[in-house]
């Protein structure tokens, strides 16, 4: 019973994660202000990764001490494989998106140029080919490709941490450590450079998940007030950091960057530590399991439950909606294209919890009318007992 709640807490904690990517991924909206990033110096990503590696632990550990890992290996491949494909089909259809918006919107460059987006249209062959190999990523299409490479990494951090968690740990901590003073990553092609998210460098905050999902199996954090006020400490100076004293100290947040770790694609250390500040302050408190079991926390937990196919739809509405925005651009004034904007973030975070309930009721096309009628049914027998 306190696996299947700490469970329901990872998924609802992944829920949240999922809409605030949708925000933040649908750039100029009154909502993105209000996200976590505005306000700390990690963000979504650092979340959405350890929860992946808290998932890994709780749910695949087990099964690899019970049944051998050799079929735990299997899954995490099959996984893998899963969400190359799914990648790839986003990509696709990212493209195909952008494409129609620059067909109908006047040969609008904005739409095929940025964010290694031009490789693919002007050099297609090129593109497709690095497409497939992962080696170029769109932006805001870059997540995914991070995820296949751990989940491919998964059996051997499993593996580590069944022979010691130290130990497993000390690897992680090893490969990050290389990252940082040998400046290794996995390279970029056909355009220059290196991934968006290094995964030698991302592993880590993945690691930290699997294992406190091992641990957390076993038994949940243990709650020390003095971590937490240090942890309390982080959150309160990154907050000031980020909003650069809520704009009373104008130049903090520039300073700050110069000094500090806080680059993402090799996953910065003061990242790292502000993340990991929040993740143990919402593991030993327990608000967070108790507003994931309201009934808006019960929708929320869907979207964690759906969390590849609600991410999928996710990024395509993303791109739709930045599509369109490029498409409307001028022919608004501002308030109306703020307002534009605003109702079609809540219009797509609508969708992601209608797609999360729909795929709930484990429906097909098909079975969806006979799953609804069977609903009615059940409804007008208990309006008719009533009477």
């Amino acid at each position: 019973m306190a696996n299947a709640s700490r469970i329901a807490a990872v998924d609802f904690a992944r829920g949240l994660v999922l809409v605030a990517m949708t925000i933040d991924h649908l750039p100029g909206n009154v909502l993105e202000h209000f996200t976590p990033r505005n306000f700390s110096l990690s963000d979504s990503a650092e979340a959405f990764v350890f929860l992946s590696g808290l998932s890994i632990g709780l749910v695949y550990y087990r099964r690899a001490v019970a049944a051998g890992l050799a079929p735990v290996a299997r899954s995490c491949f099959r996984r893998a494989g899963r969400l190359y494909g799914v990648h790839l089909l986003m990509t696709a259809g990212a493209l195909a998106i952008f494409a129609a918006a620059y067909w109908f919107g006047g040969a609008n460059d904005a739409m095929i140029a940025p964010h290694g987006r031009a490789v693919v249209f002007h050099e297609p062959l090129r593109g497709a080919l690095g497409v497939a190999l992962l080696s170029h990523q769109l932006g805001y299409f870059n997540i995914l490709p991070l995820y296949v490479v751990l989940m491919a990494l998964a059996p051997a951090i499993l593996a580590l941490a069944r022979f010691s968690p130290t130990f497993a740990l000390g690897v992680a901590l090893c490969a990050y450590g290389a990252v940082k003073w040998l400046g290794i990553d996995l390279p970029n092609w056909p355009e220059p450079g290196g991934w968006f998210f290094n995964p030698l460098a991302w592993q880590l905050v993945f690691t930290l998940g699997v294992l406190a999902g091992v641990r957390w199996g076993e038994a949940p954090p243990v709650r020390s007030p003095v971590i937490q006020m240090v942890c309390i400490g982080l959150i309160a100076a990154g907050a000031a950091i980020a909003t650069e004293g809520l704009g009373l100290l104008p130049g903090l947040r520039d300073s700050a960057f110069a000094l500090l770790d806080v680059g993402k694609q090799n996953l910065g250390a003061a990242r790292l530590a502000n993340f990991l500040a929040f993740a143990y302050l919402l593991a030993t408190t327990p608000w967070l399991g108790a507003l994931a079991r309201t009934p808006a926390g019960e929708a929320v937990q869907s979207l964690g439950r759906k969390s590849l196919p609600v991410f999928a739809v996710s990024s395509l509405l993303c791109a739709l909606g930045q599509a369109g925005a490029e498409m409307f651009a001028g022919a608004v004034d501002d308030r109306m294209a703020r307002g534009l904007e605003f109702s079609y973030t809540l219009a797509s975070i609508g969708v992601l919890f209608f797609l999360a309930s729909w795929l709930e009721c484990g429906s097909s096309l098909l079975g969806a009318p006979q799953t609804a009628a069977r609903w009615f049914s059940q409804r007008l027998s208990r309006l008719a007992l009533t009477r």
